[in-house]
């Protein structure tokens, strides 16, 4: 259990800097308009909310402290 916990709060405190930095990014793409064969799309080029990198950051940190300080 203690290393499942240090491996997670590593992962969340990895995935919250990076999204907190603005390094992660999808693609959405949206069709707009079909006609028979033909399609209009759209694709917007979106990050997600640095807020949710800091609440990342948050709790991987009290996973990580919480798997520290754990029973061995």
């Amino acid at each position: 259990m203690r290393t499942t916990a240090l491996i997670v709060g590593v992962l969340l405190l990895v995935a919250g800097g990076l999204i907190s930095a603005g390094v992660l990014s999808f693609d959405k793409e949206e069709t707009v308009a079909k006609l028979g064969p033909l399609e209009i799309t759209t694709t917007d080029h979106k990050k997600p909310a640095p807020v949710v990198g800091y609440l990342l950051l948050g709790v991987g940190a009290l996973v990580l402290v919480a798997g520290l300080v754990g029973r061995k």
